[in-house]
């Protein structure tokens, strides 16, 4: 018999056979005779053999499961555990160039309040639920403005009434509804303790509110205003409702700011008479709930303020340096994509896997990671560079088309449209493929491949012809300037 491929391949797979062949029969015989052993063993014997089977059988399982589980970045790129933390936080941001202006006034903030000694009770509720009348009855001097036009506060104002500060916070569903909310969500987040005034029953949209006050654990007090409109029977059935929906977490008190109202005076010869009638104050339910609040804990009231103003200079140095991240990542991907524009019109028509898994796509990728603070080598950048280049393979024809189109808005191209033409496309790949690596390093805190592979097809496929004539545009300067 020859001895060829096939034959040598027959020879192994049957050793492979009788060798497995072999090993179940050995094996049997071994399970027999274990099985026979726990007969005769004590139960007990019985019950630690099976939990030792069982562990030495989940071990490989969970050594599998901890190799191939991706490592997710779970800490924050600002990490912030007290206020000494925060600060070397600030610190640092401030020395990468992180605009830290908003984080360090709530820390200035949270000085001032501190060296104060004072209670900060901030106002909460929606336009013309009675906030500025509330402080016109407490502190008549303040001249608060008020009308009858829906949200006449347009800012935070804060007023001293002993040794408390109250703020008149603008109603969160007035004009500029997003930029009143942040205010008052704000001031509400600074402050010991939160007044949440309503005039009826708490609406969907007042409920969300609540809900997000509610996250900070911000001691509240709820109080109902304008219930001379009410009955007895209504306000019994108003304020249960009041109290199911916050779950009784909270006081309900019911008050009256005061104000007029219209009525009919009729006389006695029968004659209709109408007059503006003072609605009698009683605000003491909401200044005795809040002066229990106070004198219940004021030392866990300072912790409270505390921890809510450190959290809001944490967000906002958040924000900053994610804004900063994103400004430098563009600036980093508008770099790459020049180079790529540059390179191929160096090299006219070069193919698309030598610039996907070129230099200046490896280049793109590490950059982003860096300044996201995410760790990668590089088989994980070959990996993203090769499964978005496997992708341009099926798309060439699509890319280059839109730039050629992008093309048809410069007149008298010439000769040179072809090279142009092809350095538009790999403009449009490397803006494409920075923005998907970005979108993955800043949303997951890692190089997700997949993740980066479908983001990459969304973007090149999606690319705009603003886009498009932008880099055009880019690439017919640079050709110009080369001729030149």
């Amino acid at each position: 018999m020859k001895l060829n491929s096939r034959t040598f391949l027959l020879i192994v797979l049957v050793a492979l056979g009788l060798f497995a062949l072999v090993m179940v029969l050995i094996l049997a015989e071994k399970l027999l005779t274990i099985w026979q052993h726990l007969q005769d063993a004590p139960l007990w014997v019985t019950v630690m053999y099976a939990v030792v089977i069982l562990l030495v059988a989940l071990i490989p399982l969970w050594l599998f499961l901890k190799l191939t589980r991706p490592k997710v970045k779970t800490e924050a790129s600002v990490k912030v555990i007290d206020e000494g933390s925060l600060q070397q936080a600030i610190h640092k941001e401030q020395k990468r160039g992180v605009d830290t202006q908003a984080a360090d006034a709530e820390m200035l903030e949270l000085q001032n309040r501190r060296a104060g000694g004072r209670f900060h009770i901030s106002l909460f509720g929606g336009a013309s639920t009675g906030k500025s009348s509330l402080i016109d009855v407490l502190i008549p001097a303040a001249e608060v403005a008020m009308d009858v036009i829906k949200g006449t506060t347009i800012d935070a104002h804060h007023h001293s009434y002993k040794q408390l500060v109250i703020t008149d916070l603008p109603g969160f569903d007035a004009v500029d509804q997003a930029e009143l909310e942040t205010l008052a969500l704000e001031e509400s987040q600074r402050a010991h303790v939160v007044v949440f005034l309503l005039n009826a029953d708490i609406s969907r949209s007042e409920m969300i509110l609540f809900e997000k006050l509610n996250q900070w654990h911000k001691p509240m007090v709820v109080a109902l205003n304008k219930v001379d409109v009410y009955s007895a029977e209504q306000l019994t059935k108003l304020t249960a409702a009041i109290e199911a929906k916050i779950q009784q977490q909270f006081p309900v008190v019911m008050i009256n700011t005061g104000g007029f109202k219209s009525v009919t005076v009729v006389h006695p010869d029968g004659s209709e008479e109408h007059k503006q009638q003072a609605i009698p104050v009683n605000i003491k339910p909401l200044l005795d709930a809040i002066e229990t609040v106070v004198q219940d804990n004021p030392e866990a009231l300072h912790r409270f303020r505390d921890a809510g103003i450190l959290m809001l200079a944490e967000e906002k140095l958040h924000q900053a340096s994610q804004k900063h991240n994103q400004q430098l990542a563009a600036e980093t991907i508008d770099r790459h994509t020049k180079r790529a524009i540059v390179g191929a019109l160096a090299s006219v028509a070069p193919g698309s896997d030598l610039v996907i898994q070129g230099t200046i796509g490896t280049q793109l990728v590490r950059e982003l990671c860096q300044l996201y603070d995410v760790q990668v080598n590089q088989l994980q950048v070959d990996e993203v560079l090769k499964s978005a280049g496997g992708k341009l393979r099926t798309s060439t024809s699509l890319v280059l088309a839109v730039a050629g189109n992008a093309l048809k808005a410069f007149p008298g191209v010439g000769t040179a449209a072809g090279g142009i033409m092809h350095a538009v496309a790999y403009g449009m790949i490397f803006n494409s493929l920075g923005k998907a690596v970005m979108t993955s390093v800043s949303t997951q805190g890692r190089l997700d491949t997949e993740q980066t592979k479908q983001t990459f097809e969304e973007n090149l496929l999606g690319s705009s012809k603003e886009l498009a004539k932008d880099l055009a545009k880019m690439a017919l300067t640079i050709s110009r300037n080369k001729n030149q």
